[in-house]
């Protein structure tokens, strides 16, 4: 963990994982983290107090580490900034490139110039599968081809957005009234990657 990492914090009482970063570190007694934006934090902002518990959780190289602390100190001016306990331990979490999670998400993909409504069946950190009505690709049936690009967008619980990635289309398997398309992603930003792999995290857990 270094000074800039994107953090996702748990307030005590609330289920919410609220968006921050690591500002400062004074190893062995406390770390400093930006406070969320009020308006983002909703009934969680009374949870900020001297000595509340806070759960942080972070990604780096594919792997999710977590830890529990408390709160040891804030200030509101001239910065809003949360001190917490320095860690006694962090846990981690590898999202193996094989782990795959059963899933029914809301999805369309991008083939060529046309838009395909599906939903994705499976999904991990480094790419998923996209089912869709046989019907639907009717028009598009040529651009099914090993290794042509495909853009994948899709929703996940409590993530008001879409996400959007970049993929290649690495199996294509058809039955009497589905069409599977195996993707790998190979172009994600950073925020993508940030609620991909938080929710491949819940979904481990």
């Amino acid at each position: 963990m270094h000074i800039g990492t994107t953090l996702k914090i748990q307030l005590e009482g609330s289920q919410s994982r609220l968006t921050s970063e690591l500002i400062g570190v004074d190893e062995g007694n406390y770390l400093i983290i930006n406070m969320p934006p009020i308006q983002s934090m909703g009934n969680a902002a009374s949870s900020i107090y001297k000595g509340s518990s806070i759960v942080v959780r972070y990604v780096h190289k594919g792997t999710i580490y977590g830890f529990k602390s408390r709160i040891k100190h804030f200030i509101t001016t001239p910065v809003k900034l949360i001190f917490i306990d320095y860690p006694k331990k962090i846990e981690n979490q590898n999202l193996r490139t094989h782990k795959r999670i059963d899933c029914h998400l809301p999805a369309n993909v991008k083939i060529a110039d046309n838009t395909v409504e599906g939903s994705v069946t499976d999904i991990s950190k480094e790419g998923c599968q996209f089912t869709v009505k046989m019907v639907k690709l009717e028009d598009n049936v040529d651009q099914l081809q090993i290794d042509n690009e495909i853009v994948v967008s899709f929703q996940l619980p409590g993530v008001e957005q879409k996400l959007t990635i970049t993929g290649k289309q690495k199996s294509i398997k058809k039955d009497t009234y589905n069409v599977n398309i195996g993707i790998l992603f190979i172009d994600m930003g950073i925020e993508v990657q940030e609620k991909l792999y938080d929710f491949l995290s819940t979904g481990e857990a």
